[in-house]
């Protein structure tokens, strides 16, 4: 493979759009297999901007297995090549990161930044708990405490003294295994609970599963757990593997199941996974979860945009029923307000007069409404009718079609032309 200073040469040419002279590095390194340099000469030929040249090259470098520095350095140089890091630039995370030359050291993965920002915006300027699983040197307690404001209370638990020293004082950081459910609980009791928890620990599986199993439950309401560096459940070194049964991601996929929980009686619903988990999200390397205690889920309608596929005879036959029904009502409270108007003011000849009157209105709503009620069972009547109607008559038309077809096959045969003068004479014959 190509390494050492021809390596830094071949990127070099790329960064300098000089794809010859990175193709003629390839044609002349001695330790090369014959079908790696077929790749990589591919790599650059068939591709014009220099972005896409580097990142097809560090394609063909992972394709092989190769070093993950090379391969680090091959997409670090298509990514500043394209347009994408100014976009990236207008991330108020990255723009620091960015800018720490000189500070407090932090190593992250470029595309975490868009995550973050996507699910702590709503914690910014806020009184939070964030805990941080996994100092190192302080970096990322510097970052948070920057983007979240004054108000967000930080937390570190790491298992290295160094990462003690490292903050110089300016953030409390517990010395503990993540892995210990008893450090986690205990961190919690003395500093949460965590409206925020950012697993950027060890990255064993045995390390992620304890600290979401233990810490999650204790999260919260309305808070976010998020797991960085979960590709590490594809390598063998940190326990993991494709397909791997006890690999964190293999562990998240049933917690799809557990949102669902009550939709299928054989998911257990009363877990913390089935009642607690507003959200999953899954991303490159990362693994985000939203705690909130969800009402139970159940369908409502509301508006009127039922019409647009609804049955027109039954959606008016609604409608006239609601229309007349208001109509009623309004009928009932305009008589009551002309009875205690009659008994307030009039005689008593009167009186009887109006009441007479007033009654004969009243049976004549009561006899309009039963002759409406049975109009409209007509009407429902009348539209089954129909529709049967329709159907006889669409299979009488199917019918006189293939007898039509028929008709016109023996026409086209030749014993109907043969017989063609003896009909014309029957017709003559009275």
């Amino acid at each position: 493979m190509i390494t050492g200073s021809n390596m830094v040469a071949l990127l070099h040419a790329l960064a300098t759009d000089h794809s010859d002279r990175a193709l003629n590095i390839i044609v002349t390194e001695p330790d090369l297999d014959d079908e790696v340099r077929d790749s990589l000469y591919r790599a650059i030929a068939e591709n014009t901007e220099p972005d896409e040249q580097a990142r097809a090259v560090g394609d063909v470098i992972r394709d092989i297995d190769g070093d993950q520095f090379l391969i680090n350095e091959c997409y670090r140089l298509a990514f500043y090549l394209s347009d994408q890091w100014a976009e990236m630039a207008e991330n108020p995370l990255f723009a620091r990161f960015s800018a720490n030359r000189a500070a407090i050291v932090l190593d992250k993965w470029v595309h975490y930044f868009p995550i973050y920002t996507r699910h702590l915006e709503r914690f910014r300027g806020r009184s939070v708990n964030v805990l941080e699983v996994g100092v190192y040197r302080g970096g990322g307690l510097d970052l948070w405490s920057s983007y979240l404001g004054p108000e967000a209370k930080l937390v570190g638990l790491d298992i290295d003294e160094a990462a003690v020293r490292a903050v110089k004082g300016r953030f409390q950081v517990v010395l503990g295994d993540q892995a210990d459910p008893d450090v986690l609980r205990k961190i919690n009791d003395d500093y949460g609970p965590f409206d925020v928890v950012i697993d950027d620990g060890g990255h064993t599986m045995d390390q992620q599963i304890v600290t979401i199993e233990t810490l999650f439950p204790l999260l919260n309401d309305g808070g976010v757990f998020i797991v960085e560096d979960t590709h590490t459940s594809y390598w063998t070194a940190f326990g993991g593997g494709l397909h791997e049964p006890t690999s964190f991601v293999e562990w998240t996929k049933p917690r799809i199941d557990d949102l669902h929980s009550r939709h299928h009686a054989g998911i257990d619903r009363s877990s913390v996974w089935a009642t607690e988990v507003d959200g999953m999200h899954w991303y490159d390397s990362v693994v985000v979860l939203d705690k909130k205690h969800r009402f139970r889920p159940f369908n409502e309608m509301a508006g009127s945009a039922s019409y647009i596929w609804a049955d027109r005879f039954s959606e008016g036959l609604g409608v006239e029923m609601l229309a007349t029904r208001d109509q009623a009502l309004h009928d009932r409270d305009r008589l009551r307000d002309e009875l205690a108007h009659v008994y307030a003011v009039e005689t008593d000849a009167e009186k009887a007069e109006q009441l007479e009157k007033a009654w004969r209105t009243t049976e004549e709503l009561r006899l309009a409404r039963a002759e409406l009620s049975q109009t409209r069972e007509r009407l429902a009547q009348l539209g089954g009718q129909l529709s049967s109607q329709e159907e006889e008559l669409t299979s009488t038309r199917n019918d006189l079609l293939e007898s039509w077809e028929q008709i016109r096959g023996i026409r086209k045969t030749s014993s109907w032309r043969v017989t063609k003068p003896l009909r014309a004479v029957r017709r003559l014959l009275p």
